[in-house]
């Protein structure tokens, strides 16, 4: 029996992935098999496969179902202790399974670990390093910032998990998912493991105009996002997560994700994990949702709406009253307050942060995109 089980999902990937299975062949660790399943490709991406005769690599061919459901045929088939993903545009290193499966033997501990790597152009050009696109990093119990940020982990390449947990748990790939399914899994996998954080080199994350979250199109995308992040607010352990966090969370989805969407926000404040939320919090995210809309010069009936909830949770909050009564009487104005406001408020942000470390802009193939 192997000791790492390492999944690949391929579709129409001719262009990368023997690159990819190459660089699984160079590892100086040498016991491993490689499940592939070629989710339905179209081009040549077969015969590339049937080129390879190490018989560590079992090939599965399946109609397209989505990577989803490709990673979860992998999961059924893996016999190893250890479980690692190599995507088909993506390379590993040659000491990454060497040196994850070392980590997991010398910490008992931890259920799970993600490490350092690079992401790369469709050249094999070093573009940067994961760790700087990550927050963190974070380790042991990690649900509440994953919950947030996906970029805690920031790519599936740089993984390995204990069979063991992901089959006791029984977590899986959601196949209603096209944009966040690794996320996804990783949320919902934190619920019962504990991570580790290797700092190690081991992998090259491919950037590049065929990811699948640069062609799926921003509706789908968008939709997608809100999907898991639905998931995440109506699941059974959502209110045991922090204020804080619970606070950026609905900051995050109904501001920064559905900013331009009144009738999906609210829905979202009508329900239940809203609604159970303190009613200070409650009011400063209503007021939140009114002056985004009021910035941007539109929605100003759902503005002044949010405004008045708020106020009914809070009578005596001044900015809330100030802002209503600005919005009703000269739209413009607030929105050019709430503007200066916003630049002020960032300039106090970058001098209070001076001096530490901060993270640089995620890439777009990195990070489910919202619009």
């Amino acid at each position: 029996m192997p000791k790492v089980s390492v999944i690949m999902p391929v579709y129409n990937g001719v262009r990368f992935v023997a690159k990819a299975i190459e660089s699984l062949l160079a590892q100086d660790f040498r016991d491993w098999e490689l499940i592939v399943v070629n989710d339905g490709s179209t081009d040549g991406t077969a015969d590339v496969l049937a080129g390879f005769t190490d018989d560590r690599i079992h090939v599965f061919h399946q109609a397209n179902g989505g990577e989803a459901v490709a990673r979860n045929r992998g999961l059924d088939a893996v016999s190893a202790e250890y479980v690692a993903f190599l995507d088909a545009d993506d390379l590993y290193l040659p000491n990454a399974l060497g040196d994850m499966s070392a980590y997991l033997d010398a910490h008992p501990e931890a259920h799970a670990l993600f490490s350092d790597g690079y992401f790369c152009d469709e050249n094999d050009r070093p573009l940067g390093r994961l760790s700087e696109v990550r927050p963190g990093p974070f380790t042991g119990n990690i649900l509440e910032p994953l919950v947030l940020d996906p970029a805690v982990i920031a790519g599936i390449i740089c993984t390995m998990t204990r069979r063991a947990t992901i089959s006791d748990s029984g977590v899986r790939f959601d196949p209603a998912l096209v944009i966040g399914p690794d996320w996804d899994f990783w949320i919902h996998l934190a619920r019962y493991a504990q991570f580790g954080y290797l700092d190690h080199l081991t992998c090259m994350y491919r950037v590049h105009q065929t990811n699948i979250t640069l062609t799926s199109g921003a509706k789908r995308r968008k939709a997608d996002l809100v999907r898991g992040r639905l998931k995440v607010m109506t699941s059974d352990w959502f209110e045991a997560l922090s204020i804080g966090t619970r606070r950026k969370f609905f900051y995050n989805l109904l501001v920064a994700l559905l900013g331009n969407d009144p009738g999906q926000q609210q829905t979202i404040m009508e329900a239940p994990a809203f609604q159970t939320l303190p009613v200070d919090l409650r009011a400063d995210l209503l007021r939140l949702v009114a002056s985004n809309h009021l910035t941007k010069r539109r929605e100003n009936k759902f503005a002044i709406d949010c405004l008045r909830q708020s106020l009914q949770l809070q009578p005596n909050n001044q900015k809330s009253r100030v802002l209503l009564r600005l919005a009703d009487t000269n739209p413009a104005l607030a929105a050019a307050i709430l503007s200066a406001w916003k630049v002020g408020h960032r300039a106090q942000a970058r001098v209070r942060t001076l001096g530490q470390r901060r993270t640089k802009p995620v890439p777009a193939a990195l990070m489910p995109a919202s619009e």
